[in-house]
């Protein structure tokens, strides 16, 4: 553990008051897995509505998204390695350390959001999007649930596979969720049928289904109306939420995120919220 950073984040986290933990705990919920999977189909969904990101742009950033929490689950599983002491922590967190998935998803959703958006120059995007980025990974560490270098891992790991996934879907955009499908599935292969592999593993599935409907039905502009898409979203991102909660054994934790991610995905294609 002393490798790895134990000295930094006990520095760190031990230095902060208690009365600004509240504070630390909301503003580390910007990186967490629901705020990022809610988000972006939001953004999918509405961006082109309101002049800040086409629908096909969207989709990409989903991709960058859902792919980036399928590799952490990936990488957290293939590495295996724990947290800080529960000494250090100041707030209760389980599950493996490396690397940080709250960097690593902030890293890939607002990285994507900054190279995607469509609004403001590239510089203030970007100046935008590191902010966040850094601003989500200290927080864990001044919570004393990452190490250093778990952060360190996840904003490089994050950052590049932003690149490699606006690379890769320049041109189609169903790569990017075949990809986030085949890491999703090696977190399976690697780690067994752990919720949150078969979770990553039905949201992938579900989104790359939604986007071959919406691609097969020419429905990529289509316009979703707000009121009845948000209430879909939430419905559906609610009970996918439920399962893990309730520790849904893995057939209704798969088949809850399957339905979310084509449902997020597949709205634009589903005349009865179009037009």
């Amino acid at each position: 553990m002393t490798a790895r950073g134990v000295g930094v984040t006990e520095a760190v986290a031990g230095s902060v008051p208690d009365v600004l933990v509240v504070v630390l705990v909301a503003l580390t919920t910007l990186g967490s897995t629901y705020v990022v999977t809610t988000a972006g189909p939001f953004v999918y969904l509405f961006g082109d509505r309101f002049g800040v990101v086409g629908r096909r742009n969207g989709a990409r950033l989903l991709a960058v998204t859902i792919g980036g929490l399928a590799l952490v689950v990936l990488l957290k599983g293939a590495f295996a390695e724990p947290r800080p002491p529960e000494s250090v922590m100041r707030i209760a967190e389980d599950g493996n350390g490396f690397p940080s998935g709250h960097a690593t998803g902030s890293a890939a959703f607002y990285g994507g959001l900054a190279a995607l958006l469509g609004v403001g120059s590239r510089a203030r995007r970007y100046a935008a999007g590191a902010a966040m980025i850094l601003l989500v990974s200290f927080t864990r560490v001044a919570l004393g649930v990452h190490y250093l270098v778990d952060v360190l891992a996840g904003m490089v790991v994050g950052v590049a596979f932003v690149g490699v996934v606006l690379a890769l879907t320049r041109r189609r955009v169903v790569y990017g969720f075949l990809l986030a499908v085949a890491l999703a599935a090696a977190a399976v292969g690697v780690l067994g049928p752990t919720t949150d592999a078969v979770a990553a593993l039905g949201g992938t599935v579900g989104a790359l289904v939604g986007w071959l409907v919406v691609d097969e039905r020419s429905a990529v502009d289509r316009a979703v109306r707000p009121v009845a898409g948000t209430l879909a979203v939430l419905a559906f991102g609610g009970a996918a939420a439920a399962t893990l909660g309730l520790e849904a054994g893995a057939p209704a934790v798969f088949a809850a995120h399957a339905a979310a991610g084509t449902v997020f995905v597949g709205l634009p294609a589903v005349q009865n919220f179009s037009r």
